[in-house]
């Protein structure tokens, strides 16, 4: 395809997006719609018009330019004078806090990415989020009487079972479509995604569920599409049995149910993601918040905000490391582990000796997990060095500035414990 036909393409798709915005806002206003019913109009032009991007760019870079341009429109109809007066009233006239439109959008250029060149693993993911989603969200503000609480508000049960029936209909017809697979096994991977999917947009909050759902669906399917029926009803059975653990262990915890599940699904993403390598770090780092959460802690909601940043750093590793260079995954579990030393550090109150003899505890069990490193996982004979550096750093400011990881705890321990993890994946890689 000609470099003037792809400017061409992204032009116009740049001009039929916002032309969909101001039709919608238009008829909204015209016809008396309801906020929701605006912003879900907008969400399936969006998600449908996605979907035919491989179909119209046959190279990753004209859909990464267009991507990056939405995002930009994004942010500009969210500016206060355009998302009260202007286009970006038909998104934002609903009265909640939410990132939907930028979760979203990243979601399509992570899974674009990804998909490996298989269409089925970019089109049923976005479909789901596209459909799915828009029928959970207009059953529940019209018929939703049984609702339980999540961070920004409240859900309905009603709106949980339409994304679940249209989810179920939408993978049937698709892998029956688009794929050779057994027709028993589109039956039973059909109905696994539809409530994996449906349990994923349940506890999601903040407009995650845009964000969540497409990836943790593309793991689901990439890992699941050929599986023996035996091994998806074997993997549904684990799936209900971690979440009723859990649920029994919340409540020692004093965990809230809606916290519970979103730990039970950042586990299987891990697990999905990394393999038992890449999740046996964050599911230790996952332990050490529940330690930590002994200590105060003025984040509002502290453990979605760690589940958000656990999360959020593994889909940027997953994403760094197997799209521009091999396998971060020691890297990535070096970040963690460093999550997992200043969550410890913080419950101790930073106590000096304490901190040190959990540094070299978290240090030597880092190094002996290099050893069962997977072969397409990239290594570095200096990671023992760059451990001790990243480690010791995380431990310095926690002891040095212990009060200020009482707000925004997770988010702050995060970007500290990945800072020199992240520069030593990319100085290995120019080494090479």
């Amino acid at each position: 395809m000609s470099i003037a036909l792809d400017l061409a393409l992204l032009a116009g798709s740049v001009a039929l997006l916002m032309g969909v915005i101001a039709a919608v806002r238009y008829a909204g206003e015209r016809f008396g719609w309801h906020a929701e019913v605006s912003r879900k109009t907008i969400h399936v032009a969006i998600g449908l018009y996605a979907m035919a991007l491989p179909l119209l760019f046959d190279t990753r870079l004209p859909v990464v330019v267009l991507l990056l341009i939405a995002l930009a429109l994004m942010g500009w109809l969210r500016l206060p004078q355009v998302r009260t007066s202007g286009l970006g009233k038909a998104i934002h006239a609903v009265e909640r806090r939410s990132l939907g439109d930028i979760w979203l959008a990243l979601a399509i250029g992570f899974v674009f990415l990804q998909s490996e060149g298989e269409y089925i693993f970019y089109a049923l993911p976005l479909a789901i989020i596209t459909l799915s989603d828009t029928a959970a969200a207009l059953t529940g503000s019209a018929y939703g009487r049984s609702r339980f609480a999540v961070e920004d508000g409240v859900k309905s049960w009603e709106g949980v079972v339409a994304f679940f029936m249209v989810s179920v209909i939408v993978a049937m017809a698709m892998l029956l479509l688009l794929t050779d697979a057994p027709r028993l096994n589109v039956v039973v991977l059909a109905f696994a995604i539809a409530a994996f999917g449906a349990i994923v947009e349940a506890v999601s909050w903040r407009g995650l569920d845009n964000l969540f759902v497409p990836i943790c669906l593309q793991f689901f399917i990439k890992g699941y599409l050929f599986a023996e029926p035996m091994a998806l009803a074997l993997i549904a059975l684990q799936f209900g049995v971690a979440v009723i653990a859990v649920a029994v262990i919340a409540r020692r915890l004093a965990l809230s149910v809606h916290a519970s599940r979103a730990f039970v699904i950042a586990i299987f993403l891990f697990l999905g993601a990394g393999g038992p390598y890449g999740a046996v770090v964050p599911m230790f780092a996952i332990a050490a918040h529940l330690v930590a959460r002994r200590r105060p802690c003025a984040s509002p909601h502290r453990d979605l905000d760690f589940i958000a940043t656990l999360c959020g750093a593994g889909l940027i590793w997953f994403f760094v490391g197997e799209t521009i260079g091999p396998s971060a995954l020691s890297f990535y579990n070096l970040g963690m582990a460093g999550m997992a030393l200043g969550l410890l550090v913080v419950a101790t109150g930073g106590r000096v000796a304490a901190g040190a003899v959990l540094t070299i505890a978290v240090g030597a069990g880092y190094i002996a997990l290099l050893s069962l490193a997977p072969g397409h996982a990239l290594h570095s004979p200096y990671l023992p060095l760059v451990a001790a550096a990243s480690l010791l750093l995380v431990t310095g400011l926690v002891l040095a500035r212990t009060p200020w990881f009482d707000r925004w705890r997770a988010p702050r321990l995060g970007a500290v414990a990945n800072l020199v993890p992240f520069a030593a994946y990319l100085a290995t890689l120019g080494m090479q």
